[in-house]
């Protein structure tokens, strides 16, 4: 059987993204590398499949990418696949644990 399209696609994440390990969330208050942020206005959260998770939902616990605001809100939320992580790991990103 065929592999999907989709599972051969690699995302692309922001430039300005960061590599962080989420540990509570209680929307709109997430901790990430032991701080705690707030989602911001208009924040997203995006599953392993890129679509969009509603907040009210979000009860993922590890790795992620994020992005921050202007003001240092939690702008874009995007939970990693076990390639992503790897992917990060062999550009020798540093992930606190």
């Amino acid at each position: 059987m065929p592999q999907s399209v989709f599972s051969q696609q690699t995302r692309k994440f922001p430039v300005n993204s960061q590599l962080g390990n989420l540990t509570a969330v209680s929307f709109p208050l997430f901790v990430i590398n032991n701080q705690q942020m707030q989602m911001g206005s208009g924040g997203q959260i995006r599953g392993i499949d890129n679509l969009i998770i509603l907040p009210n939902v979000a009860n993922y616990v590890g790795l992620i990418r994020y992005q921050l605001d202007i003001m240092g809100n939690l702008h874009r939320v995007w939970i990693l696949t076990p390639d992503e992580v790897k992917e990060a790991e062999n550009q020798g990103q540093q992930i606190l644990r």
